[in-house]
């Protein structure tokens, strides 16, 4: 079986005592860093709190969060995209006007 996400703290010490809390109740909990781990990225929204899906409602519920999962950064990522697309279509657009003067 896959892990689920259950907790996504702001700081590394908030998510070992999420994970530790989990792990006295019985349910074996890890914590991933993220990118946060290499020092690439801040911690926030890097840190999560992981658990084996069969005991990921008990955990929830046990934390007191909710089933939501993190915001994907897909829509982000597709419109980061999109600008990079609609700049080099103007660019080349610019140089062509430029060369045929």
């Amino acid at each position: 079986m896959g892990e689920a996400r259950v907790a996504f703290p702001n700081d590394e010490t908030s998510a070992e005592v999420m994970a530790s809390r989990l792990r006295d109740a019985g349910i074996a909990a890890r914590v991933d860093r993220g990118l946060y781990a290499s020092y690439q990225a801040a911690p926030r929204n890097q840190i999560t709190v992981l658990v084996d899906e069969r005991h990921a409602k008990r955990a929830r519920k046990l934390l007191g969060t909710t089933a939501a999962e993190r915001p994907s950064s897909d829509a982000l990522l597709r419109a980061g995209l999109v600008v990079v697309v609609v700049a080099i279509a103007l660019g080349v657009v610019v140089i062509a006007v430029l060369l045929t003067r």
